[in-house]
Parts: structure tokens; C-alpha cells; sequence
């Protein structure tokens, strides 16, 4: 039944939340929605003003590297403001520490093993599968729905077109599209493939996504000059929008030339703070790799040379310079996307949340990349604020996932969450009187699938002290469903690995061996055989197949 926002509109209440960003205290003549104070409640929010939903979603951006986390240089201020007004949790997680996969769990709220889409599966989301995920139900559920930035979930198939990113069935499925396909580069209009951003002023990415964001809150007639699809929201309808940067993962901070036209932030800020710059505890330098973390049968050591600035301490400073710089850039949005909401009046009513798809390996042991299931790789920052939420937690330490946002989002907008979403809403955690009590997970489950580029498959489960993990043998890799069952079918690991975190945070001592931890590794075994037969499933894959044979991916060309 579709309900007539106008007549909501007159008889929303007005209850004058003051919480939060700053935009929150100018919109006090703006209707306000009714707090929900109970995580079951669905039926009267329709009879009030719906929510907006922003998601900011940083690339490879490693939990640690903002004011409110501590680091030490990195300026965020309105990240932080974000944080202060939000609800932080703490034990973050991407449970597939690879850009494509872990996308596709925010979307789809299903864990890598259930979903089905990586660079080497040789497939694409169907239809129907699309149809299910947070973004299209709210659309189904009348939200007026934008995606700017970057996509790296290939959907669809058809004969018009072609498959996954081809086929245009992402592209048409938003009411505002101001996106591209796979990596941005940090000038996307130097690259054919991202003609769509032509018309943007600027050269830089994150000022081109910031131009497709002032165009979707409010029209700009020479902007959206020869397109059809970039008409600004709708004021009387509720929107759901989604921001995803390429920053600072390496194919943008790796591709930064500091061209006349940039900003200084992006020449010149953080270069003072060289001699400041640290590099992790457990660095170690390409030249002094004598033991390595992994046994050479398990992982041959060897990266893409994307990575390559980690061999060095000298590159990987200069790295995180860049870093910082663009991080501090979506801080900057973030701050000019406030004032905009609170100049429209709905800030108070516009639930944002910021996180990353993963985190990032920065020599750690000898290591470049993510994929690896170590916490530089797997643990990310992730603020949920939510302006009408009563009796506020500031933080949260219990642990929670990307597979979390999904259902989180569809609840918070009372949008009925499907009975085959596998994450948890937040929701509860985020309720200084609910948090207490609710009964959460213990554990968390982690997966690599990417055979590519030389990782190992592997599998874990991580909980509040320990991290059990497992490899798998390269020489049996194959076709990318056979291998989701696999060890459910009875394949054993050829490696594994045991950390205690309470007294070992950084990972380096190996426990598995140990007679005292056989009885933890037992049980963290059987954990992990029931996390990955539940999460797989008994169903097939709900993909399509590509015909063409998969070839690896070099993720500085996308």
C-alpha cells in the first residue's frame, strides 16, 4: 500500500532532538520523527516521516587512522563529530577482507560463502538476487535511492549487453546513478571507462563525488546538462544514498601526481609530519624477510606490485601520507554533507553511517595487501548514528560485521529485513538500555575465497580473545562453487594458526601447536566446520556464470 507523504507530513510531531552534528540544532522548525524506542516496533513509523539512510563507504581504509580512535596526526573533525553523536563499535569487521566480496555483504547482508561474488568466481549477482539486497528494498519500499562513486559488485546478465558490470543492470536500477565501474584512479576522467564524471568541474575523485552529491540534494541545471538520470531528490519523498569512495586504497592514492589544479590538502598536508609517521611494530622490510609469517607452501609471499611501497619504510610513509590526505578528504565531504542537510532541515532525520570495506596489511610481517585474515586486514572503523535513537550507547564492543548493515538499515527505516539476510541488526547495541541485555554473538566468522594472486584459501573464527585460522592447499584450488564446499565435503587444512588476543595482539605467537590451547583449538574447530555449513548453505549459488574464463585481476588496473 503506497502512503501519501504530504498527509504524513502534517501529522508528523515536531519533538525537537537536539543530539549530534551540529547541523541537528538549525532545524528546529523541521518536522521531527518519533524516536523508536523498541527494536520490534514496524507499523507506526510509516505513519510518520521515514528516515534517510546515507552510507559512507571508505576503500581500504585500516581501522586506527582518525581523531576519535586516537591516531595521533590525522585531522577528522567531522568524522569525529559523526563518532561523538554516533554509536562506535569498536570490533568491527569485514568478514571477507577482499574489495568485491565484502561489498557485496554490505549489500546483500550474506556472508562471501552465501553470496558468491569475487574476482575469481567467474560470476555475477542475478536479478533476483539484487532484488534482496538493502539498497532495492528500500527502493521497493518507496526511498528515492542514489549510488555515487565507486561499484565493484558486478550484477545481472543479458544478451543486449553483456554480463556483471555490462550488463547495465546496476546502472538502471538507482533513480540517481553518478557512478563507475571496478577502480576510479584519483582522476577518474583521465580513464574512458569513467566518461560518466565528464561533466564534473572537478579533476580529483573525491571532489567529483562531492559535485554528484550537492546534485542529488539539490539541482544543478549545467551538471545535469545531457543526462536523464541525475535528477536531485525528490522533497517530499525519503532517500537512501550510497557513497562509495576508492580512496585511499592503492589505485588512487597510488595513481596522486599533486597536479597544479589539486587541492593543497592533497600536495602538501601531513608532509610536515614526516618525522611523526610510524610504521607498524611488527614491520619488517622486503630485505629482512628471513622467516617468513606463512611457510612458503601455504603462501608463496609473493604480492601484486600494487603493494610494493610496503618494502620500504621510507615508501610505505610516503603512503600513508596519502593516505591521510584522502582520508581527511572525506572528511571534508562529510563535513560540507552535513551543512547541506542541516540547510535543508533534515538532518535530524537522516541516519549516516561510515565505515570501509576492509582494512589493509601495511608490512606487517612482511606483508602487502589485505585478503589475509589478520586484524590489519579484517578490522575497519564503523560509526552508525542514528539522530532520532533515544537513550543513546556510545560505543559498542561486541562483535559486529558488514553483513550487520543490511538488516541494521532495515530495520532503523521499519523495512521488513528477508528471513535469508545472515547478519544482525544493530539496532539493539545501539540502545544504552537494550545493549545491556541483548544477547550477541560470540564469535565471528572469516573467510578468503580469492585464489588469484597467490593467497591460499582460508577460513576462521575470531572471538573477544582468540583467533583460530585455517589454510588450505593451493594445488587443490579450482572452480569457485566446488571450493565453497569443500571443506564442508571434508578437505583438511595444510596449515593453521592460533593467537591469543588478550595477551597477543599483534599476532605473532602461533599457539596451535601448544598442548595447553588443544582443548580452545577443538572447540574453535568445531565452530568454524558449523559457521561455514551454515553460512554456505544447502542451496546453490543464486549467480550467473559467465561463459569467458576468469583471468587474474591486477588491482592497479581494476
Amino acid at each position: 500500500m503506497k502512503i501519501d507523504r504530504a498527509k504524513l507530513l502534517t501529522v508528523a510531531v515536531s519533538l525537537g532532538l537536539t543530539l549530534g552534528l551540529s547541523a541537528c540544532s538549525e532545524s528546529a522548525n523541521s518536522t521531527k520523527v518519533a524516536a523508536l524506542d523498541s527494536p520490534t516496533a514496524n507499523t507506526s513509523a510509516k505513519e510518520t516521516i521515514r528516515p534517510n539512510v546515507i552510507v559512507i563507504l571508505a576503500d581500504d581504509m585500516q581501522r586506527g587512522v582518525t581523531g576519535f580512535e586516537g591516531h595521533p596526526i590525522i585531522k577528522t573533525p567531522n568524522i569525529d563529530k559523526l563518532a561523538k553523536n554516533g554509536t562506535i563499535f569498536n570490533k568491527g569487521f569485514a568478514t571477507s577482507a577482499v574489495c568485491t566480496p565484502s561489498r557485496t555483504t554490505l549489500l546483500t547482508g550474506l556472508y562471501e560463502r552465501r553470496h558468491g561474488i569475487n574476482f575469481n568466481s567467474n560470476s555475477s549477482m542475478t536479478e533476483d538476487a539484487w532484488s534482496q539486497t538493502y539498497p532495492m528494498l528500500l527502493k521497493e519500499d518507496d526511498y528515492f535511492v542514489g549510488w555515487v562513486g565507486k561499484n565493484h559488485t558486478p550484477i545481472g546478465k543479458n544478451e543486449a549487453k553483456g554480463f556483471g558490470y555490462k550488463s547495465g543492470v546496476m546502472d538502471t536500477s538507482f533513480d540517481y546513478w553518478y557512478a563507475s565501474h571496478k577502480h576510479l584512479s584519483f582522476y577518474p576522467k583521465d580513464k574512458k571507462a569513467h566518461r560518466i564524471f565528464k561533466n564534473a568541474k572537478a579533476d580529483t575523485q573525491i571532489e567529483i563525488i562531492e559535485e554528484g552529491l550537492e546534485n542529488f540534494m539539490e539541482p544543478n541545471e549545467a551538471f545535469q546538462a545531457g543526462y536523464n538520470f541525475l535528477d536531485s531528490r525528490p522533497k517530499d519523498q525519503p532517500f537512501a544514498l550510497m557513497i562509495n569512495f576508492n580512496v585511499p586504497h592503492a589505485n588512487s592514492t597510488g595513481s596522486m601526481q599533486m597536479r597544479e589544479s589539486d587541492l593543497d590538502l592533497y600536495k602538501i598536508t601531513y608532509r610536515d609530519k614526516l618525522s611523526e609517521i610510524t610504521i607498524p611494530k611488527t614491520y619488517v622490510a622486503a630485505k629482512d624477510i628471513t622467516t617468513p609469517k606463512l611457510p612458503l607452501a601455504v603462501y608463496n609471499g609473493e604480492y601484486i606490485r600494487t603493494y610494493n611501497y610496503v618494502k620500504t619504510p621510507d615508501t610505505l610513509k610516503e603512503r600513508k601520507i596519502r593516505e591521510m590526505q584522502t582520508i581527511s578528504g572525506i572528511d571534508k565531504l562529510l563535513g560540507k554533507l552535513v551543512h547541506n542537510l542541516e540547510k535543508q532541515g533534515i538532518a535530524d532525520n537522516t541516519i549516516i553511517v561510515f565505515t570501509s570495506d576492509h582494512g589493509l596489511m601495511h608490512g606487517e610481517f612482511g606483508l602487502g595487501g589485505k585478503v589475509h585474515l589478520y586484524d590489519p586486514s579484517v578490522r575497519i572503523p564503523m560509526v552508525v548514528y542514528d539522530p532520532r535513537m533515544k537513550n543513546k550507547a556510545d560505543q559498542s564492543n561486541e562483535l559486529v560485521a558488514l553483513v550487520d548493515i543490511a538488516p541494521t538499515l532495515l530495520e532503523l527505516t521499519n523495512t521488513p529485513v528477508p528471513v535469508e539476510m545472515q547478519g544482525k541488526s544493530l539496532k539493539p547495541l545501539m540502545q544504552e538500555t537494550q545493549a545491556k541485555d541483548v544477547e550477541w554473538r560470540q564469535e565471528i566468522f572469516l573467510e578468503n575465497m580469492m585464489t588469484i594472486q597467490n593467497y591460499p584459501r582460508m577460513e576462521g573464527v575470531r572471538t573477544h580473545q582468540w583467533k583460530y585460522v585455517r589454510y588450505f592447499d593451493k594445488q587443490k584450488d579450482g572452480l569457485y562453487e566446488p571450493m565453497s564446499v569443500a571443506s564442508i565435503n571434508g578437505e583438511q587444512p595444510i596449515y593453521e594458526e592460533l593467537f591469543d588476543l588478550v595477551n597477543d595482539p599483534d599476532e605473532i605467537n602461533n599457539l596451535i601447536n601448544e598442548p595447553a590451547n588443544q582443548k580452545i583449538v577443538k572447540q574453535l574447530r568445531a565452530k568454524n566446520a558449523e559457521l561455514v555449513k551454515e553460512y554456505r548453505g544447502d542451496k546453490p549459488l543464486n549467480t550467473h556464470l559467465s561463459e569467458k574464463k576468469m583471468k587474474p585481476i591486477d588491482i592497479l588496473k581494476g
